[in-house]
């Protein structure tokens, strides 16, 4: 048997021009707004067009059948798609210190981590020109590092890191996102860590990915389909909570992005069916931890 024999070979086809119709729809409607408000954008487009160039690559993964590949990708799109809702769920004065955050106080940590890397790289590579031109620009001078140190104390590097990183992040949003608890903000904790086990290689990584290889055929393909259908339907989502946030930033009316949603209702139905038989599956999901 092979990949055009599969019983969902059809309902595959449907699927996947149903959800590019409409990351297609929602992008394009999303940068037509930001278009005609780029002031309000200063600081934060950059962060937004990183999300979206991100999802956009791991769709193109998915539809090559390049699926841990994707999972590596959208794990940085996670990240920073929460950095974002952190930054512009923020009131104003909020928000431009998160901004200065961001973009200038974690350079500056990361400038002190980059420069005493370089250190040790040159000691033990300095004498290859190559490497004394990639390492060399990463040294801070003796009195730019003096005045960082002075002003990013071990305590108040780490509780900076703290407020950004992603756990942090995600547990604020869940209890105030606008003003009220938003839960769903925890359910990104599972496909972050399921992401984060094949970027970092480690036990988990591994033998998922052999586990999945090692099934018969057809419960292997059909594992793969519906992992390609929770990855294109990831795509979707944030693409358009992107649309819903930035409408809600700009005090814009969110109606089309929820519309544009509606109309995948029947393709989700169809979706979901395959998900059904996944989850009967007693090996789905077996090293999750």
């Amino acid at each position: 048997m092979n990949d055009s024999n599969l019983p969902w070979t059809d309902d595959k086809r449907k699927i996947t021009e149903a959800y590019f119709e409409a990351i297609n729809k929602n992008n394009l409607e999303l940068f037509r707004i930001i278009k005609l408000h780029l002031k309000e954008f200063d600081g934060i487009l950059p962060i937004l067009e990183f999300i979206v160039e991100r999802l956009e690559t791991v769709a193109t993964l998915t539809v090559d059948n390049r699926i841990w590949d994707a999972e590596i990708i959208l794990r940085s799109a996670i990240e920073t798609f929460v950095k974002y809702v952190f930054i512009t769920t923020a009131d104003k004065n909020e928000r431009e210190k998160r901004l200065d955050e961001f973009w200038n106080l974690l350079a500056e940590v990361n400038s002190l981590k980059q420069s005493e890397q370089a250190k040790k790289n040159l000691i033990h590579l300095g004498e290859l020109e190559t490497h004394n031109l990639a390492y060399s620009p990463m040294l801070l001078t003796e009195e730019k590092e003096t005045e960082l140190r002075t002003k990013w104390t071990k305590t108040e590097r780490q509780k900076l890191e703290q407020k950004w990183s992603f756990t942090e992040i995600v547990n604020s949003l869940s209890k105030n996102y606008r003003g009220k608890p938003m839960e769903i903000f925890i359910t990104l904790t599972h496909g972050y860590r399921m992401s984060s086990h094949v970027t970092h290689g480690d036990e988990t990584g591994i033998l998922i990915i052999r586990e999945r290889n090692s099934r018969s055929f057809e419960n292997r393909e059909l594992a793969y389909f519906t992992h390609y259908l929770r990855l294109l339907s990831d795509v979707f989502t944030f693409c358009a909570f992107i649309g819903v946030e930035t409408m809600n930033l700009l005090g814009l009316n969110n109606d089309f992005f929820f519309k544009n949603q509606e109309t995948l209702k029947d393709i989700q139905i169809l979706t979901e069916k395959y998900h059904s038989d996944l989850f009967k599956d007693k090996d789905y999901d077996k090293y999750r931890k």
